[in-house]
């Protein structure tokens, strides 16, 4: 052995003990609190359900928060400008996580199945969206023109690859046992698509106890041993009224009551004067509130039955023991978010309490279009689409004056036509114990926990 050898075995040796003082190991179980689904049907409607399917859902594509987008189920894909079309390309034996083989078809119908949907995002895509083709192992989207940001389109954490088999998973993880009201334990996927997690189990806890290993918590609040991780996101609830026969009086009294329901509860929302943020909208809306004299007067024979998306469930208690409380004749009721359109076509709704989430990097003059988008449910059409039509050209126009302007006027005329009441905003963080290395999250906030895991000596 010459010279030059017998000084690398040193450094050799020394990086092999390095490498095994401290070295991820494959097993282990990591405990997070979220807010109970309602269900394995997606959705995406709160920070704490975009966490929760993120870990049982593949998307498409991520979007780290420096920009870069990056893929578990495709090896390659590629834009042709000149064809006008997306090639996607699966890696090779692709499965879920019963086994089933996860092909191109999979991926069709999964991408179809979002464009249908009445979210804000889908119909942005299905308007560039010519045709869905799959042929062998490759996906190809025609486009009906250039569009140089199709990629940067399909990250939209709504937009995940769906199993035939309901009881099948594309993500990290898949639902392993459910035991309601207490937690629910994920199992690692062993066929997922971007290798199997460290992890062996994530256990979901739905009650309040010791401080778990992941959990949501308001901006700024010291957690000895824990790290904070600005989610850049907020939670908007609304007051939407689907009927044009309620009375003025009502629908302020109404919103006059779920406002002090946030005193009741102990202020855990932010006042909510804007669309959007306060801090971002260019107009403030201003609803003069009711007495509770006034309030219980006009609602004292309503009988209103007031609708609630399941999102918001982890106020179903709170809320139902402040109205029970008010002496006032309001039901509530509970809908999954994914059945909530069915739901509404065979059903007069006409009260439904409502929560969006927001990207905060995300450019005002979107989040009102998802807001008129997905909050109108199809009863407002001609109003809100002429709206939208405004909106776009004023964003086209470069003229940042006029697009405010146009904001202003869309807050204005949807709260003057009493469609829907801005109520609440909630800001969060994500608190990671500092013993588990390696956690990212991702531009919409969500831990990515594949590279996850403990370590030992």
């Amino acid at each position: 052995m010459n010279k030059a050898k017998w000084l690398l075995l040193p450094l050799l040796l020394l990086a092999t003990l390095l490498a095994g003082a401290i070295k991820p190991y494959y097993g282990g179980e990591i405990a997070m609190r979220l807010n109970e689904p309602a269900s394995f049907n997606l959705s995406t409607a709160n920070y704490s359900n975009l966490i929760f399917y993120s870990l049982i859902y593949e998307n498409f594509f991520y979007l780290k928060k420096d920009g870069e987008i990056t893929s578990h189920v495709f090896q390659d894909y590629r834009y042709d400008a000149a064809a006008r079309t997306l090639f996607l390309t699966l890696k090779e034996n692709l499965s879920f996580s019963n086994g089933k083989p996860l092909t191109a078809r999979n991926i069709q119908v999964s991408l179809k199945v979002f464009l249908a949907s009445e979210l804000f995002t889908a119909s942005r895509l299905s308007k560039v969206v010519k045709a869905v083709r799959f042929s062998n192992e490759q996906v190809l989207v025609e486009l009906l023109a250039d569009t140089p940001d199709i990629i940067a389109m399909l990250t939209a954490p709504e937009l995940v690859v769906l199993a035939e088999d309901e009881q099948s998973f594309s993500g990290l993880f898949y639902p392993h046992e459910w035991e309601k009201n207490h937690h629910l334990t994920l199992r690692a996927n062993p066929y997922y698509a971007g290798g199997r997690a460290y992890l062996d189990t994530v256990r979901i806890l739905f009650t309040e106890g010791p401080a778990p290993d992941l959990f949501l918590g308001a901006p700024g609040q010291f957690k000895e041993n824990f790290l904070e991780f600005d989610s850049g996101i907020y939670q908007n609830i609304y007051l939407c009224f689907l009927q044009g026969d309620i009375g003025q009086n009502t629908k302020i009294a109404l919103y006059s009551l779920l406002k002090r329901f946030n005193e009741a509860a102990g202020f855990r929302f932010r006042e909510l004067n804007a669309l959007t943020a306060d801090e971002e909208s260019p107009v403030a809306i201003r609803i003069k509130g009711l007495s509770p004299q006034k309030t219980a007067s006009i609602l004292k024979f309503s009988e209103i039955k007031l609708y609630v998306l399941s999102s918001l469930s982890n106020l179903e208690k709170e809320l139902t023991a402040f109205l029970k409380d008010s002496n006032l004749r309001i039901e509530t009721q509970f809908i999954d978010d994914s059945q909530f359109m069915a739901f509404l076509d065979s059903t007069g709704i006409k009260y439904v309490l409502i929560d969006k989430i927001f990207q905060k990097k995300t450019p005002a003059e979107e989040k009102i279009s998802r807001i008129l988008k997905e909050s109108s449910f199809n009863r407002f059409n001609a109003q809100y689409l002429r709206m939208l039509s405004e909106l776009e050209e004023a964003r086209t126009s470069n003229s940042q004056e006029l697009l405010m302007e146009q904001i202003a006027r869309i807050s204005e005329a949807i709260v003057n036509d009493g469609f829907i009441f801005p109520l609440f905003q909630k800001n969060y963080s994500l608190y990671a114990r500092k013993s588990w290395p390696a956690l990212e999250i991702d531009y919409y906030g969500r831990p990515l926990l594949q590279q996850v895991s403990k370590t030992h000596d």
